[in-house]
């Protein structure tokens, strides 16, 4: 019977964006011959790396995986829907190979099941399909999905406002559907290959992958804790209501193919001011729907478990808080649980090491970890000063510092060399994971 051996961790530099490869390496071949099985997670980027970096084109990183998997991978999972984790599915070069590559199981949110309807039209649900939810949803996770959609459509909009802050029109870019990049991943999933996962669901990984234990931590479904599917201050219509609301403020959006109006004129003075003030009170309302949506689609990530013989990984995807909190309620009761996060190998940084997407809470339990256990592997995938200012900043000062304490952090920011990926390896019987330095392919 064949036993891993040695897993190696791949995070390709794409800039602002994620995309790891998991390989599992065994001491003989498996039935089908291979003696290695390969996982990738997210295949997305948002801006370019740095000058002088890698270029991190997405057609150059499908490339590599096809060589790094031998032309086969076993299983893509997509966090959620930002186009950060998918915007590589929908360049052509990349979706060439991702068709190649023929994933035997896909995973993405409950939230991403095409089966979900696409509408919801009020408080009651009116406009969802009649027919039973799928995956043992209940009509109100229908209606959070529904909603997102929705959510998404209205931020389409913006993008084609005229006069809108060129930054929140960047950032409303971010939250758009990716309908050629979902696309393929819909028909990727064809043929049972799909499977929508909400906390506690079993993934599927271990029959594809001989040794893994995959534990779904997240997301919740609105069922399992509703907090998942509102803000703090909302309720489960803000969605509907308040995206409405916000682009009454904004504006009209402009028709597809209209010509945009011609600036005018008005000169120095009040008049001049009021409009200025008025532009500015648009762009606020705009930003907010778009930061609140981003919020959204983060707490619809994906969150694994990842253990095979002695190691195991932490990848959270972008989950914020709300989507942490029900595995975090139940640290106080499940020791075996709490004992297991805190004795993960590898944690990917969440949400490119933002402020609230690692809880104190598990910062806490890697502080006070047993000495007897391996240094911490911790691995971010981002770009620095290109998303948000002061606390809203990606990824924060104060996270890299606190990681350090506990971690040995990589950051593909880090790779001035032109590096176009890191690697980390580690002994499946058990851990510390160590970089693997980079030798260009030949």
């Amino acid at each position: 019977m064949s036993t891993p051996t040695r897993v190696r961790v791949r995070t390709y530099q794409v800039g602002f964006g994620d995309c790891f490869l998991v390989s599992v390496e065994y001491d003989e071949p498996l039935p089908d011959g291979r003696a290695e099985r390969h996982l990738l997670i997210d295949y997305g980027t948002s801006h370019a790396p740095r000058e002088g970096m890698a270029r991190g084109r997405m057609g150059d990183v499908a490339a590599l995986i096809e060589k790094h998997t031998g032309g086969e991978l076993d299983v893509l999972v997509v966090t959620h829907r930002h186009r950060d984790h998918l915007r590589g599915f929908e360049v052509d070069a990349g979706a060439a190979i991702m068709r190649r590559l023929a994933p035997k199981l896909v995973l993405r949110s409950w939230t991403e099941d095409p089966r979900l309807p696409a509408t919801a039209d009020g408080p009651d649900g009116a406009g969802l399909d009649a027919a039973e939810p799928p995956n043992g949803l209940s009509r109100a996770a229908v209606r959070y999905a529904a909603l997102l959609a929705q959510a998404q459509d209205h931020v389409a909009k913006l993008t084609q406002l005229v006069g809108l802050d060129d930054e929140v029109k960047a950032a409303a870019e971010d939250q758009l559907k990716n309908a050629e990049a979902v696309a393929l991943l819909d028909e990727l999933s064809l043929g049972e290959r799909g499977r929508y996962l909400h906390a506690g669901m079993e993934s599927g990984i271990e029959g594809l992958v001989p040794g893994m234990r995959a534990t779904v931590l997240g997301p919740p479904t609105v069922d399992q804790d509703p907090r998942v599917a509102k803000q703090r201050e909302d309720d489960p219509e803000y969605w509907l209501a308040a995206l409405g609301a916000s682009l009454r403020v904004v504006g009209s959006a402009a028709d597809a193919g209209a010509d945009a109006p011609a600036p005018i004129s008005h000169g120095p003075g009040p008049v001049r001011w009021l409009i200025d003030r008025l532009a500015d009170q648009r762009s606020h309302s705009a930003a907010r729907l778009v930061r609140d949506l981003d919020d959204a689609l983060n707490n619809t990530s994906v969150i694994l478990l990842l253990e095979i013989e002695g190691l195991s990984m932490l990848f959270p995807g972008d989950a914020q808080i709300e989507n942490w909190r029900l595995t975090l309620e139940r640290l106080k009761d499940e020791p075996q649980l709490r004992d297991r996060l805190a004795g993960i190998d590898l944690y990917k940084v969440g949400h490119h090491g933002s402020r609230n997407a690692t809880p104190r809470s598990l910062h806490a339990l890697w502080k006070d970890r047993k000495a007897d256990r391996p240094r911490l592997a911790a691995v971010m995938s981002t770009r620095q000063g290109v998303h948000g200012t002061g606390d809203g900043a990606v990824p924060q000062p104060q996270l890299v510092t606190a990681l350090r304490e506990v971690a040995d952090l990589y950051s593909t920011d880090d790779l001035t060399g032109g590096e176009e990926w890191i690697e980390l390896e580690a002994d499946a019987a058990g851990g510390p994971f160590r970089p693997v330095p980079f030798v260009q392919d030949g």
